[in-house]
């Protein structure tokens, strides 16, 4: 049969009144530790931006506007709707404001500091972030290797980054779809910037991923279509300079160089309309598949710190105090089997 621990309440409060002055002194001493921390640390803001992206797929409808005037060029907007290209999903934007090519892109950025301070938000990183602390020779080095295609990064970049990762996150409401840029920064100004710089960054990265293949192919077409039209232009007038000097001869030799005249004509007319057609075709393309994004929420310099929390930290601070103290004198000399019979 298992023993009742029964709890002496009375020797409890006994023990404590006996050993108020420690407990007062050690819950003292760790509040002031607590508070002395909290001056000390770094005010840090955060800052936030709100995107809206468009719907991933939108089909013919997007172009139904075009309809009427596309079916006068002669163009089918069925076909042109159907052949859209894959996209970034928007599950898959975190991971780009997460990338190396990111950062590297980021620490060029010139920013203002709420001092009205200019400098590139790299030198900001070292001077407010890393208390202008020395570097390290050995942190500076890197492979010497003559190759562009491998991305080559210091120890030191890749630390920044590695800080960074922690300060500059995002996510995306499944439901909604928008995406939360979340920024946190010793200073409120460059806190706005780097949000407002990231928006921009996932933003034009994700029109170039949509639109750089379509583009490709529509300035090629227009130097085509140039060429071509220039060729078309030129057995134009070939075929008319010829029907003027030729117009009532009847030889044979005349007749077969009409021909010739003639049928190079309509080729080069025939491919510089189906070219013509392409080219409007592409344009109508891209056009459908650029992307469009709303900022719902700029991202605003704070005006009150995210931390540290200094009521918060002094909080626990008395709490830790207290508890630590309390298991110090239960357990000094043993006073708990007078506590717990």
């Amino acid at each position: 049969m298992e023993k009742e621990i029964n709890i002496d309440f009375k020797a409890f409060f006994r023990i404590i009144w006996n050993e108020k002055w420690r407990i007062i002194i050690v819950t003292l001493f760790i509040s002031i530790l607590g508070l002395t921390y909290s001056l000390m640390a770094t005010e840090e803001f955060k800052t936030q931006g709100k995107i809206l992206p468009e719907l991933q797929s939108r089909g013919a409808n997007s172009l139904s506007q075009f309809a009427g005037l596309a079916s006068l060029a002669g163009l089918d907007l069925n076909s042109i709707a159907s052949s859209g290209i894959d996209a970034v999903r928007p599950d898959l934007y975190p991971d780009v404001l997460s990338s190396t090519p990111f950062y590297l892109e980021l620490f060029k950025l010139k920013v203002k500091t709420k001092d009205n301070v200019e400098l590139t938000f790299e030198e900001f990183l070292h001077k407010s972030i890393e208390k202008g602390k020395s570097i390290d020779d050995k942190l500076v080095e890197k492979y010497k290797v003559d190759n562009d295609d491998i991305l080559i990064l210091n120890k030191l970049v890749e630390r920044r980054i590695k800080i960074l990762r922690n300060r500059l996150y995002s996510s995306i409401d499944k439901k909604s779809g928008i995406i939360t840029i979340t920024v946190e920064m010793p200073d409120p100004v460059v806190a706005a910037a780097v949000a407002r710089f990231s928006m921009e960054y996932l933003m034009n990265y994700v029109k170039d991923y949509r639109t750089k293949k379509l583009t490709n192919d529509v300035e090629y077409l227009e130097r085509q279509l140039s060429f071509s039209r220039n060729k078309y232009y030129s057995n134009q007038e070939a075929k008319a300079r010829y029907s003027d000097q030729f117009q009532d001869m009847a030889l044979q030799s005349a007749d077969i160089k009409r021909e010739r005249i003639e049928s190079e004509y309509r080729i080069s007319s025939t491919f510089y309309n189906e070219l013509l057609k392409k080219y409007e075709e592409a344009k109508f393309k891209l056009h459908q598949e650029t992307p469009v994004f709303k900022i719902l929420e700029p991202p605003i310099a704070p005006s009150v710190k995210s931390s540290p929390k200094r009521t918060v930290i002094c909080l626990i601070s008395i709490f830790l105090g207290s508890f630590l103290s309390l298991i110090y004198v239960i357990l000094k000399d043993k006073n708990y089997h007078l506590i717990f019979n």
